[in-house]
Formats: C-alpha cells, sequence, structure tokens
C-alpha cells in the first residue's frame, strides 16, 4: 500500500509542478522547491542526513528537477499559444486569397 502512496504522491508533486508553470505563476512553482529545500535542511540538522556523496548531491537534482518540471509546463503553455497564432495566421492567408 505505501508504494501506491508514493507513486500517487509523485504523480501528484508533478502535476502540480507542470500546472503552476503552465499558468506561468512563479509564487505557487516555488512553494515545492522551497519546502524541498526546508525538509532537507531539517533533516541535516536532525541528523538523518549524512556528509556523503549521495545526501549532498540528491538535494540539488531533487531542486533541480521541479524546477525544470516547472519550465515544462511553461514550455509547454507557449507551444501551444504558438500553434494557435500560427493556425490563426494560416486562415488569415488563405482567406485573403
Amino acid at each position: 500500500m505505501s508504494n501506491v502512496i508514493e507513486i500517487v504522491s509523485i504523480i501528484v508533486v508533478i502535476g502540480f509542478q507542470t500546472f503552476c508553470g503552465y499558468i506561468k505563476n512563479k509564487y505557487l512553482g516555488s512553494i515545492l522547491p522551497i519546502m524541498f529545500i526546508l525538509f532537507i535542511g531539517y533533516f541535516l540538522f536532525e541528523g538523518s542526513l549524512a556528509f556523503n556523496f549521495r545526501d549532498i548531491i540528491m538535494p540539488f537534482i531533487g531542486t533541480f528537477t521541479l524546477l525544470m518540471i516547472y519550465q515544462g509546463g511553461k514550455e509547454a503553455k507557449e507551444n501551444k499559444i504558438k500553434k494557435e497564432l500560427d493556425k490563426m495566421k494560416a486562415k488569415d492567408i488563405s482567406e485573403k486569397d
């Protein structure tokens, strides 16, 4: 059952970050990376994380991944708008002929 919860939580995080990028809301998009950094800091000071390669590199990779998911949603919105504008231009050109 815990595997299902982990998978659902990952899907929710990816969906939320993508949605925030899609609506281009920087404040909502920064919530999860900031929370992630705070949790890592808490675990580091609590002693749950050690100063080894994995525990030092993974927070950077996690934060970078969250930022890239946000950027992916933003680019998807821009591509959709560009396609719609191209369709409108093509329709305007065909009507002039």
